[in-house]
Order: C-alpha cells, then sequence, then structure tokens
C-alpha cells in the first residue's frame, strides 16, 4: 500500500467517525447538530444531485435538491449501523431512489392527455404516449394495461371512447361544474360503490350532495361516470388533467 493509499484510508476512516458522531448526538434529539451535520455535506448532497440528474442545480430554486434534502434527512433518522457499515453509502441510495421516484412521478404529471386523444377507437392516446420521452419499457406497459383496465371499465357502463368526446361539454364552466359533481361521486365510497354495483348514478343521493339538477346529470351521466372511473383509477395522466381544468389552465375535451 503506497502512501497515498493510506492517506484516502486514513480520511475516509476520519470521516466515518465524523459522521458517527454526528448521528450520536442527533439520536438524542439535537435539531442544532442535525442542522450542522446537514450544513457540513451540503456538497454531498449536491454531488448525488449531480450524479443522479446530471446537472449542477442551485439549492435555493431546485425541486430535486429538495427531494434530496428530504431523503438525506430521511437516511439519518432511519439508518441503522447494523446494516448499513457505512452511512454515506446508505444515504446515497436513498438520495438516488428518492429522486428516481421524483423523476418518475414528474413524467407522469407532465404527460397530460385530453379526452379528443379519443377522438377515435384507434390507437391515438397510446401513440401520442409512445411519442414522449418516456423511456421506461415498464412505465409504457402499465400504461397501456391501465388505459386497457379504463376501457373495460367504461365497456360495463356502455360507453365507449367515442363516446366521452361526444358527450364532452362544450362550454368550460358546464366541464367544470360536471368534473366537481364527478369528483363528489367519486370521493363517497357509499355512492361509487354503488355506482359499480348498479352500473348507474345514485342520482337521487348525488342530488343531496350537490347543486345541480337531476336533468343535468341524466343529460350528462356518461361525462361524470368516465370522470368518476378516472378519479378513482391509476390514470394520473387523466386525474392531472382534471385538476388542470378545475384550475382552468386547459379544457378537458
Amino acid at each position: 500500500m503506497d502512501w497515498r493509499s493510506q492517506d484516502t484510508n486514513q480520511k475516509r476512516e476520519q470521516t466515518k467517525k465524523i459522521v458517527r458522531e454526528y448521528l450520536e448526538k442527533i439520536s438524542l434529539g439535537d435539531n442544532a447538530v442535525r442542522e450542522e451535520f446537514i450544513m457540513r455535506f451540503k456538497p454531498f448532497i449536491l454531488k448525488q444531485v449531480f450524479k443522479s440528474t446530471d446537472k449542477y442545480v442551485e439549492p435555493e430554486n431546485s425541486e430535486e435538491y429538495s427531494v434530496a434534502l428530504f431523503a438525506f434527512n430521511e437516511a439519518i433518522d432511519t439508518y441503522d449501523e447494523k446494516k448499513h457499515p457505512n452511512f454515506l453509502v446508505f444515504c446515497e441510495q436513498v438520495i438516488r431512489r428518492r429522486l428516481i421516484d421524483f423523476k418518475r412521478k414528474n413524467k407522469k404529471n407532465s404527460m397530460v392527455y385530453p379526452f379528443s386523444y379519443f377522438e377515435s377507437e384507434d390507437n391515438s392516446l397510446e401513440n401520442a404516449f409512445f411519442q414522449s420521452n418516456v423511456s421506461d419499457g415498464i412505465e409504457r406497459l402499465e400504461f397501456l394495461e391501465d388505459i386497457g383496465h379504463f376501457k373495460d371499465e367504461l365497456a360495463c357502463f356502455n360507453i365507449s371512447f367515442r363516446d366521452l368526446v361526444l358527450c364532452t361539454p362544450k362550454h368550460r364552466d358546464s366541464r367544470e361544474s360536471l368534473i366537481n359533481v364527478a369528483r363528489t361521486l367519486a370521493s363517497n365510497d357509499e355512492l361509487y360503490g354503488k355506482l359499480k354495483r348498479k352500473k348507474k348514478i345514485p342520482t337521487p343521493d348525488l342530488l343531496k350532495l350537490t347543486s345541480v339538477s337531476r336533468r343535468t346529470i341524466e343529460r350528462n351521466k356518461k361525462y361524470i361516470i368516465a370522470v368518476s372511473l378516472i378519479l378513482r383509477s391509476n390514470l394520473e395522466i387523466f386525474k392531472e388533467y382534471a385538476e388542470c381544468c378545475k384550475e382552468r389552465r386547459v379544457d378537458m375535451r
């Protein structure tokens, strides 16, 4: 072993000793020491962000850094020296996992599609998804499985993808009102259970919880049912779209 290797090993052991001392004090509930520990290892956290994202970030303006900082705190709270002899190696794993989760969530939420992608019974929506920047084969398979499941659920109510376009109200205010009705239906387990069992909207019960008329519900039942199913599904790309519509950012049609 040459002097360089010996020096490196000494530094590594010294760092492990410093980390161990910090963790012992933090375990006693010393938040001031936790903050000091975080500040001291801020360069380490930034390095992990760079390794995971391949970009330098400004801590004050970076969601990725916030995720990594949260993961660093998580590592502090969950670290077990018996299972993981090196805290920094364990911490690196936690940060990487959390950043991967964050990236996947953002990918799903950035792909927001309106009902117009159901204009025909072909693979318009699937094609749009495959032309996106999603490279994860598992995500694509999950997406296709979710779409297939959603199509089957709609069929149980005699609703086709084509119907989604035809039954969508033309006016924004009407759409927003109906989405709120659908949200009320989807968030109430008892009403949603009746919808699933009887394959029709429990109109009398729903009227008690909303301000719309019976005629409005009956005339827009397909749209309300479809949105309710979406809100109780894994279809994040449509649930996000409903939220965008609610916030008046886009038209859900």
